[in-house]
């Protein structure tokens, strides 16, 4: 019945959908768009943050510069190869990446994302809420006062009423960003 505890899944599970929520594209390159990228490099799967730098370099690009110049083309194929609608094209010893601009369409199409992965989030949440309420339920089985149980389901719910509050603030806040023009 640690609370602690209780409060750490909870935020492993906020922290998880910032980290899906960065990767969605909202108009502004930022480097986190394309750092879990799988580039072919040395014989596996390398995620693109793992095989060079990656900055911003205007309103429109990214330039990654790999740490071994033999990987310009393969960071090329990877960016070119996802789904993420960017362009990669070599420059000398870098890749420039190219971020089109958002039209409507494709905005309503990040919020869809956006939303599966803020429900995904909530779910998660419940997950961790269900699993301590079952060990706080086996704990006053095995002799802790009902009165301490129900404490602690309280303030349980009390921790999951505001982590969903903090997740609901969260996907307003990237609605507002993938909409504003």
């Amino acid at each position: 019945m640690d609370l602690k505890e209780f409060q750490t899944g909870l935020d492993g599970c906020v922290d998880h959908l910032m980290a899906d929520l960065s990767q969605i594209h909202t108009g502004r390159p930022t480097p986190e768009l394309i750092e879990d990228v799988k580039v072919n490099a040395y014989g596996g799967q390398s995620p693109m943050k793992s095989v060079g730098n990656i900055s911003v370099s205007d309103s429109r690009s990214l330039i990654v510069q790999p740490w071994d110049k033999s990987l310009a083309e393969a960071i090329e194929k990877a960016v070119n190869a996802s789904n993420l609608g960017f362009t990669a094209a070599r420059e000398n010893d870098y890749v420039r990446v190219t971020i089109p601009v958002l039209n409507e369409e494709r905005r309503r199409e990040f919020v869809k994302l956006m939303k599966e992965k803020v429900e995904m989030a909530r779910v998660s949440v419940r997950n961790v809420r269900q699993d301590f309420m079952k060990s706080v339920d086996a704990r006053v089985a095995s002799g802790v006062s009902e009165d301490e149980g129900k404490r602690v389901k309280e303030e349980a719910e009390k921790m999951v009423k505001a982590t969903n509050e903090k997740i609901e603030t969260i996907k307003e806040k990237k609605e507002t960003e993938l909409m504003t023009i």
